[in-house]
């Protein structure tokens, strides 16, 4: 997974956990937030969990 497209694989990586509830909170994070929230989704989606 190339890391120029992380926002875009952010936005389907929240839809696929969904269950968390972050997507609404999205919009008003820094972009070093939207960076940790994405490795911490990655890992999850991965099966590597919390």
């Amino acid at each position: 997974m190339e890391n120029r497209y992380w926002l875009v694989n952010l936005e389907a990586l929240s839809e696929r956990h969904s269950y968390l509830g972050v997507s609404g909170d999205m919009a008003s994070m820094s972009l070093i937030e939207l960076w940790g929230l994405y490795l911490y989704l990655l890992r999850l989606s991965e099966g590597r969990g919390a």
